[in-house]
């Protein structure tokens, strides 16, 4: 139990009843979930009981806010009320925050082997806080207004308001595609200040066209085949600037003069704009091992940071490897399922935490394993007959399945690595990563077949979705 301070205890009167309620630093094992709680249809008997409950039925979202309080820690704008009673510290507010972090500290209180495993990768993955910041209430009616407060909507405006869409996208800032236009066009003038057809173009789509460009670059195929993505304030290419200068100078030239946003709305338009500029686009063996960083707000010379750390003496090179994007340092960093089962998501999730640099061996066996389990996963929901007998043939079926007309560049890729010989990283690859003991993965291998196959497992998840509408 906690004993509080009497300077820390403030009985109901004007100041209003939430006066008494303090903020205490708690151990985990120190709570207790609520058996009680709304949330059981019947109460419970034990803190196993109550664990069981919201996992019955709750499990997948449990998980994932297990996995979010590794990545993220806990959200510290709402914290956890709690009310001593006895021995015991009975959480009011918060039982599937504790539950989550309870199951962290030890997996052995799910009731399922299957799901003591995923709680232990999951705390196996990061930091598992041990304390927990609380509220401590007198009793529960001291803390029920609140608690109301929290979960029954707005109620005329006293309890939580939600944002409309429109405010959802001003909080989002720079992640909306118009400012992502926007970084882009700060980028490029400083990428190529030497070149004045194509800053005047720039200039153009800036003052009249930005939501167009937005809409196309908020295409994450659009990306892939530019070559370009964002991190934070920065834009990061994939290339080196003189690949990238042809394909810039064409998109831009297009959007400040022809191609209206009629030509380029839906995803088919622009996938048929990326195969009109196919000569333009930088080829795959001239990616970069080290992406290029540019930030508007860190440079002022239009120097991309990558070259102005190469320039600092003082600074070693290992600075600027630690500051790229995830994505260039993981698996499949920019994938995200949401319609395969749950356990082809889980173990995507698993896998998008190896380091490519740190453990190529593994990583490079990881990206065959995902791209055949995700195909047998799409092959099993979608009812495709299952009478393909090797990895190629799988392959072929889901790309014949998503691009029937194999007209799609962002998976051009895909189809070249998979099932034409002429590719430089061809589906053999695949199978001596996993069966040749002499096989030595580079990491740039790696990186472009996670590339590569990405497109083609985002693919597969919508087109899973679509068939569930």
């Amino acid at each position: 139990m906690i004993y509080l301070p009497e300077n820390m205890v403030h009985r109901k009167g004007a100041a209003g009843i939430m006066s008494g309620m303090k903020q205490v630093s708690m151990h985990v094992a120190s709570l207790t979930l609520d058996e009680t709680n709304p949330r059981h249809a019947q109460p419970t008997k034990s803190l196993e009981e109550s664990i069981a409950a919201l996992l019955d039925g709750g499990a997948p979202k449990l998980l994932r806010l297990a996995r979010s309080i590794v990545e993220r820690g806990l959200n510290p704008t709402e914290l956890i009320v709690v009310m001593p009673e006895g021995d015991l510290n009975i959480v009011l507010e918060g039982n599937r925050r504790v539950a989550a972090l309870k199951l962290l500290n030890k997996p052995s209180l799910a009731p399922t082997e299957q799901l003591q495993r995923k709680f232990a990768a999951i705390a196996a993955s990061g930091e598992v806080p041990r304390r927990v910041q609380c509220v401590v209430a007198e009793t529960r009616q001291q803390a029920a207004p609140w608690i109301k407060l929290r979960h029954t909507g707005e109620n005329e405006g006293v309890g939580v308001v939600k944002w409309s869409s429109a405010e959802v996208s001003r909080f989002g800032g720079r992640s909306t595609p118009t400012e992502k236009a926007r970084l882009l066009t700060d980028a490029v003038t400083a990428w190529f200040a030497d070149d004045a057809e194509l800053i005047a173009d720039v200039a153009t789509v800036r003052a009249n066209r930005i939501t167009n460009l937005g809409r196309m670059i908020g295409d994450p195929d659009v990306r892939s085949r530019l070559g370009i993505s964002f991190d934070g304030d920065s834009v990061v290419s994939d290339f080196p600037k003189d690949r990238m200068r042809q394909v810039l100078a064409r998109l831009f030239h297009d959007l400040a003069g022809a191609v209206s946003v009629d030509k380029i709305k839906t995803k088919r338009q622009r996938n048929s704009y990326l195969q009109q500029v196919e000569d333009d686009l930088p080829k795959l063996a001239d990616r970069l091992d080290e992406p290029q960083r540019f930030s508007s707000t860190a440079s002022s010379t239009g120097q991309d940071t990558r070259k102005s750390n190469e320039s600092t003496d003082s600074e070693p090179a290992k600075a600027s490897r630690r500051r790229r994007p995830d994505f260039e340092k993981r698996l499949f960093q920019s994938v995200s399922l949401r319609n395969v089962s749950l356990r082809t998501s889980e173990v995507l999730q698993e896998a998008k935490r190896l380091s490519i640099d740190d453990m190529p061996n593994v990583a490079a066996i990881m990206v065959r394993i995902v791209v055949d389990i995700v195909v047998l996963d799409a092959a099993d929901q979608l009812g495709w007959k299952r009478g393909q007998n090797d990895l190629k043939s799988r392959i072929a079926a889901a790309l014949h399945q998503v691009d029937p007309k194999q007209d799609n560049p962002a998976l051009s890729d895909a189809w070249r690595f998979s099932q034409k010989d002429e590719g430089a990283l061809v589906l053999k690859t695949l199978h001596q990563f996993v069966h040749s003991w002499q096989s030595n993965p580079l990491t740039s291998e790696v990186r472009k077949l996670s590339l590569a196959y990405g497109p083609l497992l985002t693919q597969l998840d919508d087109l899973i979705e679509t068939k569930k509408r």
